[in-house]
C-alpha cells in the first residue's frame, strides 16, 4: 500500500525445518504439491447431513458452531483456555465473527473443522464459478478482541477449512493477538486472503505504544485467486501514520511474525505484504506463483516488506508475476538468502532504505532467473554497506536496454548512484543459462550438476549462520560453499 519511492520460538523453527520436507516432500520447484483437498466443486459437501455426536465427541468439541451462526462470543459462552470450537461438516456456514476468544500461551483455544471438510462463505463449482452463501459482510471469518487461539484445518497437505468469498477471507483485528492460522484454503476474496492488523482510530488504545500484536503464525495454507493481497500483515503506514477524524494516528507494531509453508497463487495484488513489524519478522519456505495479476501500479509485486519491517526472507520460491519478485522498503536490515525467483515481471529484487538507515541489505545465495528488468536493484546509498554474495543471476531483461552512461552489466546489480556502498563477490552473472549447468532449467529445476561453475566457488558465509539451502539440505557439503540457492 505504498508508492514506489515514497520471536519466533526455537520449537517453531525446528518444526518448520521438518514440516517443509513433510509438506513438499523436498521436491524441486516444479514438483511442489498442491494441497490434496483443494476445491473441486460442491459435490464434496453434497449429501452430508449432520455430524454425529460420536464424531463431535472424538474431535473434543467444547462448542460446535451452529449453521448460519453469525457470532461466537467466548465470553458469553464462558469458554475457558484449552476449549475446542468446532465447525461441523454437516453445517452450512455464511459469515462467522469470533469475539472474546481468550486462551493462554499454554492452553490456546482451537477453532477447527470436525467430521470432514467445512466450507465457510460459499462453494466453488468445477468450472471455477462461485456460489456465495455469505451475507455480504466485509469478511468471511473475523476475530475481534481475541488472544491465544488457533484456526486450523488439519495437518499434512489437508486444508479442512475452506473460506470462499468475502472482501477479506480471514480478518484478525480489534486487539487480536497471539494467534495461529494453518491448513486453511482461502479463495475468491474481494480483497485480502488474510488481513491481520488493528487500524488506529480515535481510541488511544489502538495506537502505537498502547497496543502490540504479538506472535503471529501463518503457515501451511493454500491461498489463491484473491482480489488484493494473499496475506496483508500489519499496517503499511509505519512511518507517517494514518489520517483519522482526530488527526494522524500511528499504527501499532507487530512483534514476532512467522509466515511459512504457504502456497499462494493468482493474487490480484502482492501475494505477501508485511509492514510495521520491527521485531522478529520472518517469511520462509513459501511458494508463490502468478502474483499481481491485476497489475495495479505499486501493488503488483510478489512479496513486500514494507515500512518498519526489517525481516528475514529465505527458502521461498517466487515464480512468475507482473511486478518485482521481492520489494524491501524498510531500514536496510533485511536478510535475504536461499530463494529462487523466476520470471519476475520487473526486478527480481528491489530494495530502498526508505524509513531509516540500517547496516545494509544482505543478499546471500539466491538464484534469480529471467527478471524482466534488473536482477537486484539497490536504492540504498546512505547505509554503511550492502552485501551481494554467492548469488546466481541469469538473463536480466535490462541487459540489452541500458544506455550510456549505464552499462549492460549493471542490469545484474543496478545501483541508484555511485555513492551506494556494495560488497559484490563470488556471484555468477550470465545471459547464458546453459553455462551455469543446472539440472533442468526447462523444468524449473535449478539444482546444480557436478560440473557447474557454481560448485564450491562461493565465498565463506559461515558468519551468516545459514545451515540449510533452498531445499533444506545442509548448506556446506564440500570443501567450500556453492553459489546460488542450491548446494550441490
Amino acid at each position: 500500500m505504498t508508492n514506489e519511492k515514497s520471536t519466533s520460538s526455537i520449537l517453531v523453527k525446528l518444526f518448520a525445518l521438518v514440516s517443509i520436507c513433510t509438506l513438499f516432500q523436498c521436491l524441486q520447484e516444479d514438483q511442489f504439491l498442491i494441497p490434496s483437498t483443494s476445491l473441486t466443486g460442491t459435490s464434496e459437501i453434497a449429501g452430508v447431513t449432520t455430524t454425529s455426536a460420536a464424531t463431535l465427541a472424538s474431535c473434543g468439541c467444547t462448542f460446535t458452531v451452529p449453521s448460519n451462526s453469525y457470532l461466537v462470543d467466548g465470553a458469553a459462552l464462558a469458554l475457558k483456555p484449552g476449549s475446542v470450537i468446532c465447525l461441523s461438516a454437516g453445517n452450512v456456514y455464511k459469515n462467522i465473527l469470533f469475539r472474546n476468544i481468550k486462551g493462554t500461551a499454554l492452553a490456546p483455544i482451537t477453532i477447527k473443522n470436525c467430521g470432514g471438510s467445512v466450507n465457510v462463505g460459499g462453494t466453488v463449482n468445477a468450472d471455477g464459478t462461485v456460489n456465495v452463501t455469505g451475507t455480504g459482510r466485509t469478511y468471511t471469518i473475523k476475530a475481534e478482541n481475541s488472544q491465544f487461539f488457533r484456526i486450523t484445518g488439519g495437518n499434512g497437505t489437508t486444508n479442512g477449512i475452506r473460506i470462499i468469498g468475502g472482501h477479506q477471507g480471514i480478518a484478525l483485528e480489534l486487539f487480536t493477538s497471539n494467534f495461529e492460522v494453518d491448513h486453511v484454503e482461502i479463495s475468491h476474496t474481494g480483497f485480502a486472503g488474510i488481513m491481520a492488523k488493528t487500524n488506529p482510530t480515535c481510541d488511544d488504545a489502538t495506537i502505537r505504544g498502547n497496543f502490540v500484536m504479538r506472535n503471529v503464525l501463518i503457515h501451511d495454507n493454500y491461498i489463491h485467486d484473491t482480489g488484493g493481497e494473499g496475506l496483508y500483515i500489519g499496517s503499511s503506514f509505519y512511518a507517517n501514520g494514518q489520517t483519522t477524524p482526530c488527526g494522524v494516528r500511528m499504527p501499532h507494531i507487530i512483534e514476532g511474525v512467522n509466515i511459512y509453508n504457504n502456497f499462494i497463487k493468482n493474487s490480484g495484488w502482492e501475494s505477501i505484504q508485511v509492514g510495521s513489524a520491527p521485531k522478529g519478522a520472518e517469511v520462509y519456505n513459501n511458494r508463490i506463483e502468478n502474483y499481481g495479476v491485476l497489475n495495479v501500479t505499486y501493488q503488483n509485486n510478489g512479496v513486500q516488506f514494507g515500512e518498519g519491517a526489517p525481516g528475514k526472507f529465505y527458502g521461498n520460491l517466487i515464480k512468475g508475476g507482473k511486478g518485482k519478485g521481492l520489494i524491501l522498503i524498510g531500514n536496510a536490515e533485511n536478510f535475504v538468502h536461499d530463494n529462487v525467483i523466476i520470471n519476475a515481471g520487473t526486478d527480481g529484487i528491489f530494495c530502498d532504505e526508505r524509513t531509516a538507515v540500517g547496516s545494509g541489505f544482505k543478499f546471500i545465495n539466491n538464484t534469480i532467473i529471467n527478471p524482466g528488468t534488473n536482477g537486484i536493484t539497490i536504492y540504498a546509498e546512505t547505509v554503511p554497506m550492502n552485501h551481494v554474495v554467492n548469488n546466481i543471476i541469469v538473463n536480466p531483461g535490462n541487459y540489452s536496454k541500458l544506455v550510456y552512461p549505464r552499462t549492460a552489466n549493471e542490469a545484474y546489480i543496478y545501483l541508484l548512484s555511485k555513492t551506494t556502498k556494495l560488497t559484490n563477490t563470488n556471484n555468477i552473472f550470465t545471459t547464458d543459462i546453459n553455462s551455469v549447468k543446472f539440472v533442468s532449467p526447462s523444468a524449473f529445476n535449478y539444482d546444480l550438476t557436478s560440473t557447474s561453475p557454481a560448485v564450491e566457488k562461493g565465498a565463506n558465509i559461515a558468519a551468516y549462520n545459514v545451515l540449510v539451502d533452498f531445499i533444506m539440505q545442509p548448506r556446506l557439503k564440500g570443501a567450500a560453499y556453492d553459489i546460488g540457492a542450491h548446494e550441490f
